[in-house]
This record gives structure tokens, sequence and C-alpha cells, in this order.
């Protein structure tokens, strides 16, 4: 085999080992940059997750705190509102027997219309309705209150553990 022969063969074999070592360096950085961003948008996720949890949380403390409080809240909209909160937050509370109340006072009034849809109905079907309200308060007003002022101290904390 000539001299020249095997100076070529080596010069081959170095631009394929350069080749190969930089598809290599590329290969790793793409990898990395991958984990880099699936890490931020991990980060990013926790983030927003926290945010949400502690905002339903502000929210269910604010309404449970208002519960018997504020006249402007009636136990109707009480249940109406707290309802979804938990469900989105801790579902499991609406069965539980310290706070089953809520769900149950959720269940009488949640065929009621609000807000605009409220404004349209006759003032008869209104009246139908704030007796069918006034009967679930009668009955279950109390303990929605007491579930409220529950709600108001519960630790959604220990709650993840």
């Amino acid at each position: 085999m000539s001299e020249s022969y095997l100076y070529l063969l080596i010069a081959l074999c170095l631009i394929i080992s350069g080749v190969a070592l930089f598809y290599i360096v590329r290969h790793n950085k793409i990898i990395k940059d991958a984990k880099e961003e699936q890490f931020a948008q991990q980060e990013l996720t926790a983030k927003r997750y926290k945010e949400k949890r502690d905002y339903l949380i502000e929210s269910i403390k604010v309404i449970s705190q208002a519960v018997g409080n504020d006249d402007k809240l009636t136990n109707a909209e009480a249940a109406l509102r707290l309802t979804p909160l938990l469900e989105a937050l801790a579902p499991h509370l609406l069965a539980h027997a310290d706070f089953s109340a809520v769900y149950e006072f959720y269940k009488r009034v949640e065929h009621v219309p609000i807000k605009d849809n409220w404004k349209k109905l006759s003032k008869q079907k209104r009246w139908e309705y704030l007796r069918e309200m006034n009967a679930a308060d009668e009955e279950l007003g109390d303990s929605l209150k007491e579930a409220a002022a529950r709600l108001a101290k519960y630790n959604f904390d220990a709650m993840m553990h």
C-alpha cells in the first residue's frame, strides 16, 4: 500500500470522525435544549396550577366567610358559587358530612336562573323560585352556614399531604 493511499485513508477517517463528532455534539445540544424546554414547561404548569389552586382557595374562603355575614349574599348564591369551586379543588369535600350541606343546597337551587335570565322571568315565576329558595333556606340554611364556617377555617394545604 502506498504512503499517499494511507494518508488518504487517514484523512478520510478524520473527516468521518469529525462529521460524527459534529453530529453527536449537535444531537446532544438538541436533547439538552428539549430537556430545558420540558423543565421550563413543567415549571410553568406547576406555577399556573398553584395560582389556580390559590385562587380557588381564596375564593372559597371569601365566600364562606361572607355566608351569614353579608346581607347581599344569599345562601342560594353561596351554594351556587361554592359548589363549582369545591368541584374544581376538592370534590370529595362535597360528600363529606361536614360540608355536604353546600352540595345539598346547591342541588335544590341549581335550576334557578341567574343574572340576566332571572331578570327576564315573569314576577310569578320569580315568586315560585323565591319560594323554592326560601324552603331550601329554612331546611338547610343553618347547615349551610355551619358548613361555610368550617370551610372558612379549612386547611386545604393539609389536604395535599
